[in-house]
This record gives structure tokens, sequence and C-alpha cells, in this order.
């Protein structure tokens, strides 16, 4: 999605410092970086140019994912919440007790979520699974070590927008 609320579909072939290239329906499109508000891979962003605590609460995490939250005292936080509320996270820290953490608290809030799958584990997952034997990144992932890239959601610097966002036809 663009900041001007337009939408491209597609796979994304090139991702360079200053410009994205989509492959779309007639031909690749580019876009330059600046006028990029969100990139998702299905319901999962990879990236955000705007701070919303609205994306932070509809954030599904999946296993091995987290957020990477900074407070405002400098601690960092790198754990899944036990709860995401309009005002704040909330964390399990002992049995029963939870330690909860207020939005006022909370300089900044990253999606922490696994790398998106290769093209070819695509292929090989859905085509030929018993072929996956002979894949690398097959083995990777049933250790966790696909890696993670961080998606800023939240940070208090900026102003909040939790504009619910639509693709408008332009």
């Amino acid at each position: 999605m663009k900041k001007d609320g337009s939408c491209v579909a597609g796979p994304i072939l090139k991702i360079e410092p200053s410009v994205v290239t989509v492959r779309e329906q007639m031909g690749p499109a580019t876009i330059p970086r600046r006028e990029l508000l969100q990139v998702s891979q299905g319901d999962s962003l990879v990236f955000s140019a705007r701070s919303s605590w609205a994306d932070v609460e509809a954030v599904q995490l999946r296993p091995r994912e987290s957020f990477l939250v900074k407070l405002h005292n400098g601690k960092l936080i790198t754990e899944a919440p036990l709860q995401v509320t309009p005002d704040g996270l909330v964390y399990k820290r002992f049995l029963w007790l939870k330690k909860r953490y207020a939005k006022a608290q909370i300089v900044t809030v990253d999606y922490l979520r696994t790398k998106p799958d290769a093209d070819v584990f695509d292929y090989f997952t859905q085509e030929a699974p018993a072929l996956l034997f002979f894949y690398p990144e097959f083995y990777d992932r049933l250790r966790g070590l696909e890696g993670r890239i961080p998606v800023r959601l939240y940070d208090a610097v900026m102003a909040e927008d939790d504009a619910v966002l639509k693709c408008s036809s332009h």
C-alpha cells in the first residue's frame, strides 16, 4: 500500500535502498520507498512506515515470533506478550504473576516475525514435499533458524495513525 491509499499487488522482484520493484499483471512496477506505507506478505507485515498501536493489537504472533519492546527507561523486552490491550502490554512473569507495561512507558514496538519462505521452498512444499529432504532451508526451519525480520509497528516519537487501511482505486 502506498501513502496515497493505492495498492500494488504481486510478488516483490527486487528491494533496493530507495525503490521496491513489484511484478504486476501489466509488468514490473517500481515504487519509491518514500511512497510506501505498508508491505505485507499474506496477512503479515514485512514493512510499515507508520506508528500504529492498532497494528500492534492486530498482530497474530506465530510460534517463534515475538515483539521487541523498548521502554523509556532503556529496558528491552524480547518475548511474546500474554495480552495486547488498547492501553498497553501484559506479560506473564512467574506462574500466575503478570507484569503490565502501560503504553505511556513504551518507546517502540517491533514485530520480530519469521523470515518469509523462499519461492523455491514454497514450491517444494506444495509440489514435491518428499524432496524437501534435499533442501537446506527445510532443516533451518525445523531448528528455528530461519531468521527474523524486525518490523517497526509503533514509535512514540512519531504521530500515531490508527486509521483502518483500505486500498483505494487510483
